[in-house]
């Protein structure tokens, strides 16, 4: 009974502490919200990971809801290149003639270069490390070397001409900037020659969550009236896996295969 009646009488304490608070114009101090935990910033320098080209007909047909085209239907116009000079107009036209005396839908195992392999209908993954950053391409198990510990291309003397040219980067805030120079004339830019004298900026940078886009100027004074822009997105496909690939497994055409552009 007496510790019933201590805590009756704790109980009137406060009642008359509140009403003298309240009639004192007091508000009792009520607790601080507590506002929801804020989820970390993504690293927009963050581009390790496999990435799918959003681009292509497959894409477009998955976010469709559909797996193939209707029967008949077009899967819409090539998309333009870039404007030739009257030199390689002339290259171009060569290169055709030569194509067109192969079969049908004829493709040589050869490889596609920057321009069309960030294009291609398939995945690739990047990966970041100490001064570099390295695609691997599930196309013909190609790989692309960005190097962000030189500012300088490599000199005359040491730059091979490659597929891939050489390729060095340097972020400008939240977008990576890549210069590649140093390309032999064995690709093509949708179909269009180029020379030597190639030179591609890329801009990288992320969109959305898990969303990046690279911005591609292509600039040739030798080939093209004026610099040539593609815009490619990928979206991170998380769970996905490079697979080996090998043109070679089916290249039985490989002897009559066209030479790339002689000038």
């Amino acid at each position: 009974m007496a510790e019933r009646a201590s805590w009756m009488a704790l109980g009137v304490a406060a009642a008359v502490a509140l009403g003298w608070l309240a009639a004192a114009g007091v508000a009792p101090t009520a607790a601080a919200p507590t506002s929801p935990a804020k989820a970390p910033r993504a690293d927009p320098h963050d581009f390790a990971g496999l990435w799918m080209n959003d681009n292509t007909l497959d894409e477009r047909l998955r976010r469709e809801g559909r797996k193939r085209l209707a029967p008949g239907e077009s899967d819409g116009a090539p998309p333009p290149g870039p404007r030739l000079t009257p030199e390689y107009q002339a290259i171009q036209a060569r290169m055709r003639a030569e194509a067109a005396r192969l079969p049908v839908n004829f493709k040589a195992c050869t490889w596609e270069g920057v321009a069309d392999i960030m294009g291609y209908p398939y995945p690739f993954e990047m990966l970041l490390t100490p001064g570099r950053v390295t695609m691997i391409f599930e196309a013909d198990s190609q790989v692309r070397r960005i190097w962000l510990d030189r500012s300088k291309h490599l000199e005359p003397d040491d730059l091979d001409p490659s597929y891939y040219g050489d390729s060095i980067g340097h972020w400008d805030g939240d977008v990576l900037v890549i210069d590649t120079v140093g390309f032999n004339t064995q690709t093509t830019v949708r179909g269009a020659p180029h020379s030597d004298q190639m030179h591609i900026t890329e801009r990288i940078r992320h969109t959305a969550p898990g969303t990046i886009q690279d911005q591609m100027t292509i600039a040739d004074p030798v080939a093209f009236e004026a610099p040539f822009v593609m815009t490619f997105t990928y979206s991170r496909r998380p769970g996905w896996r490079i697979h080996e690939y090998s043109c070679e497994e089916n290249n039985r055409d490989a002897a009559v295969a066209p030479s790339g552009p002689q000038h």
